[in-house]
C-alpha cells in the first residue's frame, strides 16, 4: 500500500490562505448553515469536557469540546473541532482559546489534513452572528453595542459591520476601562469607525439595535434593559440575565437541540430541566429562515433573542477551502500517516 500523506497547516499557513477574510467567512457560514437545515450534512451532538460541575463553574475553569461532523453540498468534507478554552489564560499571556482542526475524506474516511483552527474558530463564531444580523437585525438598525472587549467581540464586531453596514454607532463595555478604550482604539482604526468605550451598559447613549454579549465573566453581565422594541440580543457565549430570553418575542437558534444538548446558558438549563418547550422556540434552526422558509423578523416592533451553539460544521466549511487552497498553491507541510 502507497504511503498515505497528511497535510499539515500551520497557524501562518492558515492566516496565508485567507481564514482572515470576513465576506468569505460569513458566505461559508450562511451556506452550512443552509446545508444543515436541508438535511445535506451530519451534526453530532457537541462533546464538552467541562472541568467543573455546572456550565457556571465551567466558566471560571474551562472546557475542551469535541465537535465533529459532516458536511455535503460543494464542501463534501468531514472532520472534527477539538478546541481549548480557560478565561484565566489571559493571565497567563496566553490567548482564551485554542483550536485544531482535522479533515477526513468522506470517502475512505482517513485524516486529509490537520491545521490550526484558532482563527478559523473565532471567524466562523463572528460570522455566524453576522448571518444573524443580516436577516434579524431591524432594517432601520443603526447602533451596536458590545459586551466584552476580547478577542471574539472583535470578530463579532467585523462581521456584523459587514453584514449591516448601515451601522453608524458602536459602544463596547467592559468593566476594565483600559480594555474597552484599546478596543475602541484598536478596532475604530481597523475598521474606519468610532467606538465609545464604556464601563456600564447603563452608560450607553443611545438604545442599541443590536445587542452582543461575548463576556467571559463568571457571573450574568447583560441586564434586562437590552430587551427593547425593535432590537436584536445575541448570546455568544457570555451570561446573560437568566430571565433575559423570557422577555422576546421570539427566540432563535442556530441549533435549539445542540444549544439544549450543551447546556451552557439559561435558555439550555431551563430546556433541559422542561421550562422551556421546543414549541417556545420559534426558530430551532437558523437556516429555516436563511432558506426563505420562515419569516425571521416580522415587525419593527420584536424583540428577538438569538442564542448560537456554534457547530463544528460551520469551522468544517472554512477550513475545506483553507485546505483546497493549500493544496493548489503548495502550502503547508505533507507528513506520513
Amino acid at each position: 500500500m502507497d504511503s498515505i500523506k497528511l497535510l499539515y497547516l500551520s497557524g501562518d499557513d492558515v492566516s496565508s490562505l485567507g481564514a482572515g477574510d470576513m465576506d468569505l467567512a460569513l458566505a461559508d457560514v450562511e451556506e452550512a448553515l443552509k446545508l444543515v437545515y436541508r438535511g445535506d450534512a451530519i451534526v453530532p451532538e457537541k462533546i464538552a469536557m467541562g472541568f467543573g460541575k455546572s456550565f457556571l463553574e465551567e466558566s471560571d475553569k474551562g472546557r475542551i469540546n469535541a465537535m465533529p461532523g459532516f458536511l455535503g453540498g460543494n464542501y463534501q468534507m468531514a472532520g472534527i473541532k477539538w478546541i481549548g478554552s480557560n478565561p484565566k489564560n489571559l493571565e497567563k499571556g496566553l490567548p482564551r482559546a485554542s483550536s485544531i482542526t482535522i479533515l477526513n475524506d468522506p470517502d475512505t474516511k482517513f485524516p486529509l489534513c490537520l491545521m490550526n483552527g484558532s482563527e478559523i474558530s473565532a471567524m466562523r463564531t463572528g460570522a455566524s452572528s453576522g448571518v444573524a444580523a443580516k436577516y434579524l437585525a431591524r432594517q432601520g438598525a443603526e447602533t451596536l453595542m458590545l459586551v466584552g472587549a476580547g478577542y471574539q467581540n472583535r470578530k463579532q464586531l467585523e462581521a456584523i459591520c459587514r453584514a449591516c453596514p448601515q451601522l453608524n454607532c458602536f459602544y463596547i463595555v467592559d468593566i476594565v476601562r483600559e480594555s474597552a478604550e484599546r478596543f475602541a482604539d484598536e478596532m475604530g482604526s481597523a475598521l474606519g469607525i468610532s467606538i465609545t468605550p464604556i464601563t456600564k451598559i447603563a452608560d450607553c447613549g443611545r438604545t442599541p439595535d443590536i445587542t452582543v454579549n461575548a463576556s467571559s465573566a463568571q457571573v450574568p453581565v447583560m441586564d434586562l434593559s437590552v430587551a427593547n422594541p425593535g432590537s436584536l440580543h445575541i448570546c455568544v457565549g457570555g451570561l446573560d440575565h437568566p430571565d433575559l430570553y423570557k422577555k422576546a418575542d421570539k427566540i432563535l437558534c442556530d441549533s435549539w437541540k445542540q444549544v439544549r444538548h450543551r447546556g451552557s446558558c439559561y435558555l439550555a438549563a431551563d430546556g433541559l430541566a422542561g421550562k422551556v418547550r421546543d414549541e417556545d422556540i420559534y426558530v430551532q434552526e437558523i437556516g429555516e429562515v436563511l432558506c426563505g422558509d420562515k419569516a425571521g423578523r416580522e415587525s419593527d416592533q420584536e424583540f428577538l433573542y438569538y442564542k448560537p451553539v456554534g457547530m463544528g460544521i460551520l469551522d468544517i466549511a472554512i477550513a475545506s477551502r483553507i485546505y483546497r487552497r493549500a493544496k493548489e498553491s503548495g502550502v503547508g507541510t505533507w507528513v506520513n500517516y
